[in-house]
């Protein structure tokens, strides 16, 4: 599946993710401007998962959600996972009941089954409806990433269960990052403003000429590779444990300059949130929110920051494959918003309802917002 999330055999990858985004350009503007004559606060953390769940099933799908066009939770998918992520989370740690839904009439009792109106069961429908158009006599063909899959050779029932891993990962640990790196971007107001410089620079010297900045010439600006660098660090999207097995022969491994052997059939778990705020890796001020530390190394030291840092997206042959579409999500959306608009948090005393369950439930992260090319 690695060309099809790569995008090099999905030509489109980028002006599907400029088309959503320009849609939240476009909600924001006509919905949710704010000035002394009309206050109009914004949920960013409801409009970022829209965002993310619109480009993630127009991907995955081939045709997008629609939330930010009809400004809701479609089909109640937000609602209905946010509700199911304590399930989620617990069969997907505890090895006895991740055994135990390998029974057909086990798994029919825990999970929807595609035939709901509404939520995960909804999803399911949409997608044996969309991939199965993909199959048989009169198959729809595209130059999409259903297509690579389709020709390297998946099937019918492992498209439709990818696609659903797909929006639940894909959609939620991206907006996760969104939401909170602006909420450390609001909270830090001379980072806040060193990076809209640099972003600013960049449209009155032409490096970013275009309607929606290109991922390459997001790439090009050192700020804002340290934003989001420091924004997935300072607080990893998925802090679950994730566990490994170690293969049926043992391991030996270095820890701590020490060689350690690890018996066949251990679970390994990482701890995201001790890795990612290690003072000996990321310095003493390793718990803030501090982007020129990524500017500032060099070296092995930086060499080290990176390779830790990377695991946020897994490692090695369990990787994740949509690491390419995050980045470049990540790359234009701080670039446009910041471009097009300034953004306060309304009350700073609650900026935020966020639970950590191995992956985030945020909602009311409610802002302010003022129109930079009007005002």
């Amino acid at each position: 599946m690695a060309s099809g999330y790569s995008g090099k055999e999905n030509p489109d990858l980028e002006e599907s993710i400029d088309v959503q985004l320009q849609n939240l350009i476009k909600l924001i503007r006509t919905k949710y401007i704010s000035s002394s004559q009309s206050y109009k606060p914004m949920d960013l953390g409801r409009k970022a998962q829209f965002f993310t769940l619109d480009v993630i099933t127009k991907i995955a799908f081939g045709e997008a959600f629609g939330d930010l066009e009809r400004d809701e939770d479609m089909y109640k998918y937000i609602q209905s996972t946010e509700e199911m992520l304590v399930v989620i989370i617990l069969f997907s740690t505890v090895p006895l009941l991740s055994w135990l839904i390998s029974f057909e009439w086990v798994a029919k009792m825990a999970f929807p089954s595609g035939q709901e109106a509404t939520g995960v069961g909804r999803l399911i429908a949409v997608a044996q409806e969309l991939i199965g158009k993909r199959f048989g006599s009169k198959a729809v063909s595209r130059q999409d990433m259903i297509e690579s899959f389709i020709r390297h050779g998946l099937k019918e029932d492992e498209l439709i269960s990818e696609s659903l891993l797909q929006i639940l990962a894909g959609s939620d640990t991206t907006a996760t990052t969104i939401r909170a790196t602006m909420l450390y971007l609001m909270s830090h107001p001379s980072t806040y403003r060193k990076l809209q410089e640099e972003i600013d620079e960049a449209v009155r010297s032409g490096r970013a000429s275009s309607p929606i900045v290109k991922s390459s010439e997001a790439q090009e600006l050192p700020y804002l590779q340290a934003v989001i660098k420091e924004g997935m660090r300072v607080w990893p999207a998925v802090t679950g444990l994730m566990t490994k097995v170690v293969p049926p022969e043992g391991d030996t491994v270095v820890v701590d300059g020490k060689h350690m052997f690890l018996p066949g059939g251990t679970n390994v778990g990482y701890c995201a949130w001790g890795v990612h705020h290690r003072k000996d890796v990321f310095g003493e001020d390793a718990d803030a929110f501090r982007p020129e530390r990524w500017l500032e190394a060099k070296g092995d030291k930086l060499a080290y920051m990176h390779k830790t840092a990377d695991l946020a997206f897994g490692w090695g042959k369990y990787q994740c494959l949509g690491k390419n579409i995050a980045w470049m999500e990540l790359n234009k959306v701080f670039f446009e918003l910041l471009r097009n608009f300034d953004f306060a948090i309304v009350d700073p005393t609650k900026p935020w309802k966020s639970e950590n369950l191995g992956l985030w439930r945020q909602s009311e992260e409610w802002v302010e917002i003022t129109d930079r090319l009007t005002s």
